[in-house]
């Protein structure tokens, strides 16, 4: 089964979307068919190969009369269900629009139906909407999962004047969505929020397939990091695949001063986890039992470790089921020295911070404060950088 993962690390807009999807394989007559298909005169979409800082992508452009007109919800509504687009496509781009709408309805104070778009309203927006359903249709995916959002700052220019960014739609799209801070300016768009949502399945790290495409989007702003959108199609893994394994074995007669070595050199191996622990064996006798959590990629790396390493005669492996919070890192300053700081989120609420040992420990010996207190000050920051 198809598995889709939107990778937004430049935020999403709905030509980056589409742009991706059909860099990925989609069929890019197909989409033009459907938006052409649209009640809507001179109207048509153009793609071409561009360069942002170094990553080739694929730019979307959608091509509209100079006299466009602003469109309401219903309107837009009937417009959809008046083309020829298949079931899907017409009900995928409807759920998109009614997203956009209920968003607009609530920042605005009045009800879905007595909405009038503007940006999102526009026919370049309705068309990548109609294009996204379509390009979404071709791979026909069991799974859709998107990546954390970034927000984006600064401010907007819109119809209803100057805006913080994130407009304050796209916060109203994305309850529920994974999000980080971050961006040089309005990265994601109300139009890229509403898509995203309409079709995730879930928001995280992508889940475990076999990657056969790979395909980028790309935006029109000039930023210090590539302005792409990035797909990965694969192929949904096999539950034996994408199992975690327990790897365990029980050691008696090996000096203990060579058990970090050996947990240093698994975690290499490619293991996700390692410890020992102390037990009792029979007779009485201590021992370690040594224990990593390994893929099925590294199993036999680690298993191979184990028996060059140390003195077992065998071990014993199990699968285990594995739930994790997302991370990443970010950077605070403590007393004029760069900590970093592992924030761990689940869904949209940040639940743990944890400062870098070794940058904390480093400020500490280079100012003189305790290493608690750096730890502390470390966490404050970070809360503070990340508005919790």
């Amino acid at each position: 089964m198809t598995v889709l993962y939107f990778d937004c690390f430049s935020g999403a807009s709905g030509d980056m979307i589409l742009g991706a999807l059909i860099d990925a394989g989609a069929d890019a007559g197909a989409v033009r068919r459907a938006i052409t298909a649209l009640p809507i005169e001179d109207v048509g979409m153009e793609t071409s190969e561009v360069v942002r800082r170094g990553l080739r992508a694929n730019a979307v452009t959608i091509r509209i009369p100079d006299h466009a007109e602003h469109r309401g919800f219903l309107e837009i509504v009937s417009m959809l269900e008046g083309a020829d687009l298949p079931p899907r496509v017409r009900a995928r781009a409807l759920r998109m629009f009614e997203i956009l709408a209920t968003a607009e309805a609530r920042v605005h104070g009045t009800d879905v139906d007595s909405v009038h778009f503007h940006e999102v309203g526009a026919l370049d927006a309705i068309a990548d909407v109609v294009g996204a359903a379509v390009a979404i249709e071709h791979f026909d995916p069991a799974t859709i999962a998107c990546s954390p959002i970034p927000l984006g700052s600064g401010s907007v220019e819109t119809d209803h004047g100057t805006l913080p960014v994130p407009a304050p739609a796209v916060t109203e799209i994305l309850k529920g969505a994974l999000i980080v801070g971050g961006g040089e300016r309005e990265v994601t768009t109300p139009t890229g929020a509403a898509i995203l949502m309409a079709i995730t399945d879930r928001f995280g790290e992508p889940p475990p397939m076999t990657l056969h495409a790979t395909g980028y989007g790309a935006g029109s702003a000039d930023l210090s990091v590539p302005n792409v959108l990035r797909v990965l199609v694969g192929e949904e893994a096999s539950a034996e695949l994408a199992a975690h394994i327990l790897v365990e074995t029980n050691i008696d007669d090996m000096t203990p001063e060579l058990i970090p070595h050996v947990i240093d050199q698994l975690l290499r191996a490619g293991a996700q986890d390692a410890w020992s622990t102390p037990i009792l064996m029979k007779k009485g006798r201590p021992a370690f039992k040594i224990s990593a959590i390994v893929d099925h990629a590294s199993r036999e790396r680690v298993v191979d470790l184990l028996y060059r390493e140390t003195t077992t005669f065998g071990v014993r492996a199990s699968k285990i089921e594995k739930d994790e919070l997302f991370r990443e890192w970010i950077e605070v300053d403590v007393e004029g020295h760069a900590v970093r700081v592992k924030v761990a989120h689940r869904g949209p609420e940040v639940v743990t911070t944890s400062p870098e040992y070794e940058d904390a420990s480093r400020a500490a010996m280079a100012t003189g404060m305790p290493l608690k207190d750096v730890y502390q000050r470390a966490e404050a920051a970070a809360r503070r950088k990340l508005r919790v």
